[in-house]
C-alpha cells in the first residue's frame, strides 16, 4: 500500500511539472529589465507610481502614462505624491508584480500591480485618508494614440468606429459595467473599472450616479477621463479604485 501510495506521488509530481514545462515551452515566460516588462508581442514600461508608463504592441497604444488625478476641491489642485522605489518582481516564469506606496500629507494611495503572459494587468489602487479631506474629483486618464483608438466597444456603442465623443454614466440601478475595448485592426486594450467588492457597479467608481467615461480628442491624445465625481473623506477612510488592462488582439467585427 505504501509502494502505491509512493508510486502515485512520483506520477503527479511528474505531471504536474511536464505540465509546467508544457506551458512554458508554449509561451516563453515574461522578461524583466528594469522597469520594463517583456512577452511576445508586447512591452509594459512602469512608472515611479506603479502605473503604465508605455504600453507597446506593433505600435504606441498611449502618449504618455497612465495617471490619476486627485485635486482638492477647496483649491482645485492635484495633490503631489512621493512614491517609493518601484520593484518588480518575478516569482513565476508567467506573471511579473510590483508595489508602490504612493504619501502625501493627506492621502496614501498604494499602487499593486501584476501582468501576466496574456498581457492582462491587475491594479489594486488603495485610497486613503490621513485627515479628513475633500476631493473634487477622481480621474484615472488613458491617453491613447489615435492609430490604437479608431474602434471602440462597449460603452452602449451601437458601431465599431469610435463617435468623436462619447459620454457614458454609471446606470444607478448598477446595471452597466465599465468595460470598454479601444483599438485598431491588429489589437488594442482592453480595460474594466472595478473595486475590491467585484460589484457591478463599484462604488467609488459610481459614487451614486457622480461618475463616468468622457472620450475625445485632447491635444495629441484620444483621451479616456474615466471619472468619479466628488468625494468626501473623514479620516481613515478607503476608497478602492481597481481596474484592469487586457493588451489584445482585435475585437473589431468583420
Amino acid at each position: 500500500m505504501m509502494k502505491q501510495i509512493i508510486t502515485l506521488s512520483i506520477i503527479l509530481f511528474l505531471f504536474k511539472n511536464s505540465g509546467a514545462q508544457d506551458l512554458q515551452a508554449a509561451y516563453p515566460p515574461l522578461t524583466v529589465k528594469g522597469t520594463s516588462i517583456y512577452l511576445p508581442g508586447k512591452q509594459l514600461d512602469l512608472n515611479t507610481d506603479g502605473f503604465p508608463a508605455m504600453i507597446q504592441t506593433s505600435f504606441k497604444l498611449v502618449t504618455e502614462p497612465i495617471h490619476f488625478h486627485i485635486p482638492r476641491l477647496t483649491n482645485h489642485k492635484d495633490i503631489k505624491f512621493k512614491s517609493t522605489p518601484l520593484e518588480i518582481s518575478k516569482g513565476r516564469p508567467d506573471k511579473a508584480s510590483w508595489i508602490v506606496k504612493n504619501t502625501s500629507d493627506s492621502l496614501d494611495m498604494e499602487v499593486s500591480g501584476s501582468l501576466n503572459l496574456h498581457g492582462k494587468m491587475i491594479y489594486v489602487v488603495k485610497i486613503t485618508a490621513l485627515n479628513n479631506i475633500d476631493l473634487e474629483n477622481i480621474r484615472l486618464h488613458i491617453p491613447f494614440t489615435p492609430e490604437a483608438a479608431k474602434y471602440i466597444r462597449g460603452l452602449n456603442q451601437k458601431g465599431d468606429e469610435r463617435d468623436p465623443v462619447i459620454d457614458w454614466k454609471w446606470d444607478a440601478a448598477g446595471k452597466d459595467q465599465a468595460k470598454v475595448w479601444v483599438g485598431n485592426i491588429t489589437g488594442g486594450l482592453l480595460y474594466t473599472l472595478e473595486d475590491n467588492q467585484h460589484k457591478t457597479a463599484p462604488i467609488s467608481w459610481s459614487n451614486g450616479d457622480k461618475g463616468g467615461i468622457h472620450i475625445e480628442q485632447k491635444g495629441k491624445a484620444i483621451l479616456a477621463d474615466n471619472y468619479s465625481g466628488e468625494h468626501r473623506m473623514k479620516k481613515g477612510d478607503v476608497l478602492y479604485y481597481n481596474f484592469s488592462m487586457s493588451i489584445t488582439a482585435s475585437q473589431k467585427t468583420k
